[in-house]
């Protein structure tokens, strides 16, 4: 049986991270496929069955622009910390277009994030105090005076969620008064990502939960209501960023 569970994370935290996930696999091994959210997480793999030293059980999972199958393992638990878009950068300084598409130990960026850091986390006995754990992390890392200075990145972003319909990049620009490829060289580095991935990720999930939470409605409508030129672009977008067919989904 496979769960999973979000958290607010603490007021402390909620200007920085999104949310705190934690998936429970308690059946049988199971091939899932992730979909590009436009978000960077921290991954912990807590099944006591882990094999350590793997170099995969404390991972920093960058933007995506393409899925990614994984298998959730029997009797497995894995703990996320999603980070908002543009925040990252609170904790680390790395350009996060060097991790586009792809995972790294965490401890090559915290050392403190190591085989030790896992063991305390998988002890202890509930949801609450491994949060607890995270966030006393987490508090201590954030460099407070980096997090003000992505405004514009986030704002750019905050812009691109309100019009992903019809977007003008240049019109973007303009408001944020920057030119567009000073403006496209600042969001790939901060971001992780350039504008229009981060614009195509934001679509299609519109079209996504268009499609799961209106099953009646045609997938004609959906396209043309989320901004797509037509069934064909839709589908084309959502073979490309989940390997299904928009009726899959």
């Amino acid at each position: 049986m496979l769960s999973y569970k979000e958290y607010i994370p603490s007021k402390n935290l909620n200007s920085i991270v999104d949310t705190i996930w934690i998936a429970t696999n308690n059946g049988q091994e199971r091939e899932s496929r992730i979909l590009p959210d436009g978000y960077v997480d921290i991954i912990f793999e807590l099944g006591k069955q882990m094999q350590l030293n793997s170099g995969n059980e404390i991972r920093i999972s960058g933007m995506m622009t393409k899925f990614k199958k994984v298998v959730s393992k029997k009797n497995s638990e894995t703990l996320g910390v999603r980070f908002k878009t543009g925040q990252f950068n609170s904790i680390s300084s790395i350009p996060l277009s060097e991790i586009k598409d792809t995972a790294i130990n965490a401890s090559n960026l915290f050392p403190k994030l190591n085989n030790s850091f896992l063991e305390e986390l998988i002890e202890k006995k509930c949801h609450f105090e491994k949060m607890q754990l995270i966030n006393s992390f987490l508090t201590a890392e954030i460099n407070w005076t980096a997090k003000n200075v992505n405004k514009l990145e986030r704002s750019v972003c905050e812009s691109i969620r309100a019009n992903y319909r019809e977007l003008d990049l240049g019109l973007i620009a303009k408001d944020h008064c920057i030119s567009l490829r000073q403006l496209e060289r600042r969001f790939k580095t901060i971001v992780g990502i350039t504008m229009k991935e981060y614009h195509s990720i934001i679509r299609f999930n519109k079209a996504k939960d268009s499609i799961i939470e209106n099953p009646n409605l045609s997938l004609l409508s959906i396209a043309f209501d989320n901004g797509y030129f037509d069934h064909s672009h839709l589908t084309k977008e959502s073979n490309r960023l989940s390997g299904l067919n928009p009726s899959e989904l």
